[in-house]
Parts: C-alpha cells; structure tokens; sequence
C-alpha cells in the first residue's frame, strides 16, 4: 500500500493478518523470557504508527503492550522481570497520537516504555538502545525488534545485523517488495539498496519481463543474507498478497532461538493454514483470523523434503527435527507421526541400536539414530 499521509488511517486485511502473527508470538516471546530469569526485556517497534486506525483498531505498540499485560495477568511471576518498550515513529503527529494512547493504558511498575518522534528508526534505536547499553558496559537484554517501514529505506543492513549478533535478539522485518521491486532500476537509488540489503548482489536481479524469478531473487537474497551475513541460525518468511493477489511484502523473522523459531512457526500456521506462510487480501478477509487451525499440512512435500536430505543416509531423530525448523515451513509437530512412522511402516526407514522396549513409530530420543532407505521415495 501507498505510505498514508493522515494521522490515523483504515486498517487493511493483510496488516491484520500480520498483526495476527505479531500478537501470536509476542505472547509467547514475553512469558518465556520474562519466566526465564531474565532481569529485562526489550521490545523495539520501528515505524510504530499512531497506534490506533480510523475505525478504533489498535496498532502494533498496543497490541505489544496488551499481549504482555496479558501474559502476566496469567504468570504473575513475570513482574520480576523490566519490559521496556521503545516505539520510533518519525512523524511527530503520529509519534504524539501513540503517545496519547500509550498513556491512556493502566501499565504495571515493571512496563517502561518510550516513545521517540522526529527521528528516524536507526537514529532512534541506537541512542535508546543500542549506544545506551554498550556506553554504560552492559550486555544488550533479549530483544524483539518489529520493523514496519513504508518503503525501502531507514532499515540499513548494518543495523539489522549489529542487533542479531547480541544474545537472545530477534527481528521480523516488514520487506516492502512491491517498492523495491518497482524502484530497483531507478538510477537514484543504488546506494540506498546497497544499505538495504548489505550486499550490491541486488543488482543481479532478473528482468522485470520474469516477475516470478524477480520475486524470488529479492526473497532469497534477503533470507541469504540474513543467514549468512547476520548469522542468524533460523530464518523463514511471509508472504503478504493486496486485493490484486500480486506480492506487497514479505515478513522475515530472524533468530537464533529454537524455541523462537518453534514459536514463530505456530503464529504463522494459524495465520495461513495451508502452511505455504502466504495471506491475501484478495482471497481471505480477517474474519478467517480467529479460525483455528483444521485444515491438513502437505504432509507429502514435507515427506519429499526429508527423503531429499536424507535419503540413503543415517541420521538422528533430532538431525530429521532440526532440518524441518530451519528449512522447511513446516513444524516440529509435523513430522514424526506422519512422515518418519509411515516410512518405518513401510519398511523404508530403520531405529539404529533402539533402545530396549521401544515402540514402533516412536521417537522421543533426540538421539537415536535412524537409517533411510537409498530406494525411499
């Protein structure tokens, strides 16, 4: 969508849909690090918006701040732990109405928060955040950052990639493909593009006459960099659709957390129950939002995918489980039931040295080895 020039604007169903996921996670992310001794946590929210929409929806710093009061209704025990919330947004109207809305909210003595007008996001989370901590000697906290931009620029790389290196710190980044993808060849823009992505390999892209290739190029090339260039163990991506069912923006979250990337997952499979992680507004409308999770994963492309790594090869219960979280879109509930008890049925796959009284079609050791069949398919 085009950036809006109002305050407050109509909420669209793909931003639900996002929020969706966002709230989903948050939940998860606050009870577990908040519970897991830590002293403090910090939520970032980059281009955080006013707020609220035209017809009273809330945005995404509200939906941060309620799925962390609600979690610690539930565990009182997460008021031992400081939840900062840092909320950048450089147009000072919108930065005043959020200000106005966050004040509004009855927060516990744990909640600090801030929020940061008329700077841009970098500006804004490095004084805040990260120049604050390394200036007085501390280890940055567990960190979420939501990035939200309109466009292309402000997100540099660099940025993203410093955050990622800290313990515990996490990103999803709002890629606005439809932008990038129409202003790539603008003779403008090449230093702009060189800081988004990292790299110059941007300019590889392929012609505009293939937009499949074009699409995937971008996708895979963030996703490349954030694995390769920033580190980040698990990656996986969104794919967010207008009324046009053409691609708007993909979602990238980035960790090094298993349990993060376990949770992320969750949020994304309620979001879009097919499992291909994709939301459009020119099929689904956001009262498919609250439906719970019914219909059936594609077991057969996760079978495919796991025959395709380890076919002919011996392998562990928790290698099988790690490949299905860092490269597939699928959870690590998918897999043992569905695809490696049916192979050991089918007489296609073998426990290595078992131990005593297991059961056929059980794999709760992490460790126990499995043998694939060369002719598995």
């Amino acid at each position: 969508m085009a950036a809006p020039k109002s305050t407050i604007w109509k909420i669209e169903p793909h931003t639900q849909a996002k929020h969706e996921i966002l709230r989903r996670y948050l939940e998860a992310w606050t009870a577990i690090l908040s519970l897991g001794r830590f002293p403090a946590i910090a939520y970032v929210d980059g281009f955080a918006g006013p707020g609220v929409y035209e017809d009273g929806e809330i945005g995404s710093p509200i939906i941060a701040l309620n799925a962390a009061l609600n979690q610690q209704r539930q565990h009182p025990a997460m008021a031992n732990t400081k939840l900062f919330f840092l909320f950048i947004e450089q147009k000072k109207d919108r930065a005043e109405r959020l200000h106005e809305q966050v004040q509004g909210l009855q927060l516990p003595q744990n909640f600090r928060w801030k929020v940061v007008g008329e700077t841009s996001f970098e500006a804004g989370f490095r004084e805040n955040l990260l120049d604050w901590y390394r200036d007085h000697n501390k280890p940055l906290p567990p960190t979420f950052a939501f990035i939200d931009p309109f466009g292309w620029t402000g997100v540099p790389f660099s940025l993203v990639k410093e955050l990622l290196a800290n313990d515990s710190c996490e990103i999803l980044f709002n890629f606005m493909y439809e932008e990038i993808n129409r202003f790539i060849s603008h003779p403008n823009h090449p230093d702009d593009f060189n800081r988004l992505f990292g790299t110059d390999a941007w300019a590889g892209v392929p012609p505009a006459g293939d937009p499949d290739a074009r699409r995937a190029f971008f996708h895979d090339l963030y996703v490349r960099q954030l694995r390769e260039d920033a580190g980040a163990r698990y990656v996986r991506g969104f794919e967010m659709r207008n009324k046009n069912d053409a691609t708007d923006y993909f979602l990238f979250f980035a960790t090094n957390s298993r349990k993060g990337i376990q949770k992320m997952k969750e949020a994304m499979w309620r979001v879009d129950e097919s499992g291909g992680f994709q939301f459009s507004d020119a099929t689904a409308g956001a009262a498919q939002l609250a439906l719970p999770f019914t219909a059936e994963p594609n077991f057969g492309a996760l079978r495919r995918a796991i025959v395709s790594r380890f076919g002919g090869q011996v392998a562990t219960v928790g290698d099988v489980e790690e490949f299905v979280l860092a490269e597939t879109p699928f959870r690590e509930t998918h897999y043992k039931k569905q695809i490696l008890a049916k192979l050991e049925q089918a007489k296609l796959l073998e426990p290595v040295d078992p131990k005593p009284g297991r059961r056929a079609g059980t794999y709760g050791d992490a460790k126990m080895k499995l043998r694939f069949s060369a002719a598995v398919g």
